[in-house]
C-alpha cells in the first residue's frame, strides 16, 4: 500500500463589521476608500478602522462564519501538489483508497 504525504487543513472563517457613511462618485469608489482605510489599519497592525473625516470603527473579527477542513498532497520536497477536497468525488486519474 503506498504512502502519501498529506497536509491536513482547518481554515475558519471569522468576520465581524462596522456601518461607515462615505461620500464617493458610486458606491464601488465608496467600497474602495473603506478597503484603502482598512489596509492602512492593517500595516499598523491596528483594528480600528478610520476615515479622514473623523468616523472609526473597531473591525476585530471574532464571529466565526465557517470552519472548512480539507487535505493538500504533498511530493517528496513537502511542495503542495493538490487540494484534496472529500466532498468533490475523485477523478478517474486519483481513484479513491
Amino acid at each position: 500500500m503506498p504512502t502519501y504525504r498529506i497536509l491536513l487543513v482547518e481554515e475558519q472563517v471569522e468576520s465581524d463589521c462596522a456601518e461607515f457613511k462615505v461620500a464617493a462618485s458610486t458606491p464601488r469608489d465608496g467600497a474602495k476608500i473603506l478597503v484603502g482605510a482598512h489596509a492602512r489599519a492593517r500595516e499598523k497592525s491596528s483594528n480600528w478602522v478610520s476615515l479622514p473625516d473623523g468616523q472609526s470603527a473597531r473591525i476585530e473579527p471574532d464571529n466565526l462564519v465557517r470552519t472548512r477542513v480539507y487535505c493538500v498532497l504533498l511530493d517528496d520536497e513537502g511542495n503542495e501538489v493538490e487540494e484534496i477536497d472529500l466532498d468533490i468525488p475523485a477523478s478517474p486519474a486519483h481513484p479513491p483508497s
